[in-house]
This record gives C-alpha cells, structure tokens and sequence, in this order.
C-alpha cells in the first residue's frame, strides 16, 4: 500500500514526513513519542513521532482521504507556538522563576495590555513555568495598574470579539485567535 499520500490540502503548514517519523538527519525533539493507527474504508496509514508531528500527519492524512476537510484545513487557524516563541524573543524571556516581559508596555493601550499579560499566562503555561494558562481578573488588575472597571470592560470587549475566554469565575485566558492577533498587532508594536 502506498504510504505518500497526495491531495488537495493545504501541506504547507503541515511539517510532518509522509510517514509521520523523523527521518535520518532530522532533529528529534524531546518531548514523548506518540504513534497513531488509521483505519479509514481500504486505506491504513500509522504516524509516528512526537505529538505535533502526529497531530499533523493525521490532519494531513484526513484532509487528503476525506476531500471535505481540505475546505477545513484551508479555514483552520493554527498558531505555531514554537514559532511565535521565536518572534517574541525579546518580548518575553523564560526565567527561573518564570516568563517576565522585558519591553516596557506604555505604549500599549489597556486592551493590548491586558491582552499581553494574557499571553504571558500562555507563554508560562507552554514553557512549563506554570501550571495554568489562565489569570484571574483580580491578576489581571494588579499586573496592568488599571483599576478593575476598566480590566472588567476590556475582558468583556476582548471576550464578546473572541480574542479572550471565560473560563470560571473571574478566570480568563487567551484563545487562538487572540494569539494569533497579539502576534499580528501588538508583538511589532513591542518590538518596534
């Protein structure tokens, strides 16, 4: 059975080998190796290696032996986090004791700074710095120096615009499209 697999999806975004391991000459990340069986009608495929590699062998599979998702994949927003870590070198830094901000936020308005120590959360979270990817408003209050009129209006619009989720009571995190945005609008803004 043919293991290169051909279609209409969009493979750019998709890193992962055609067999879904990494080959010879490859870097081997060191996070666990994941391996993943498919069955779909008389075509079988099995992915290997770490998880977003996986994750990205199987998408690409579906995509190309089930045509209607391609029209998914082509809508999908995805934000690579590895890749906006590498952008926001100099943004944030992973310490010790965790993920600080280095530039100075003055410029930034009360919606992009609540919005950045949001994706400090994450950055924390992903690094391993932290065991939630979430703040409180009342983090949120103290973190920013705005009073808590103004982090509650601006988590409702960051919230009602789908850039920031309620989790719990007072809990808040930022979703992938407030990431993506972040990583758009505000990350050149702190660089520049």
């Amino acid at each position: 059975m043919q293991d290169d697999y051909r279609g209409e999806c969009n493979t750019e975004q998709w890193t992962a080998q055609s067999d879904g391991h990494a080959g010879e000459g490859n870097e081997v990340s060191e996070q666990p190796q994941v391996e993943v069986a498919i069955r779909y009608r008389d075509v079988e495929k099995t992915i290997r290696g770490n998880p977003e590699e996986v994750f990205r062998g199987v998408f690409q599979f579906l995509c190309e032996t089930i045509p209607a998702l391609d029209v998914v994949s082509r809508i999908t927003l995805t934000v690579n986090f590895a890749d906006f870590l590498k952008e926001a070198a100099g943004v944030f830094a992973v310490t010790p004791e965790g993920v600080v901000v280095l530039t100075p936020p003055e410029a930034l308005t009360d919606r992009e700074l609540v919005m950045l120590y949001l994706v400090r959360a994450k950055v924390s979270f992903e690094t391993g710095r932290s065991d939630k990817e979430t703040l409180l408003a009342s983090d949120l209050i103290s973190l920013t120096g705005k009073g808590s009129g103004t982090v509650a209006g601006r988590l409702s619009e960051l919230s009602g615009e789908g850039f920031v989720e309620r989790i719990g009571k007072g809990e808040y995190r930022v979703t992938t499209f407030g990431l993506h945005r972040f990583q758009q609008d505000v990350l050149p803004k702190l660089k520049g």
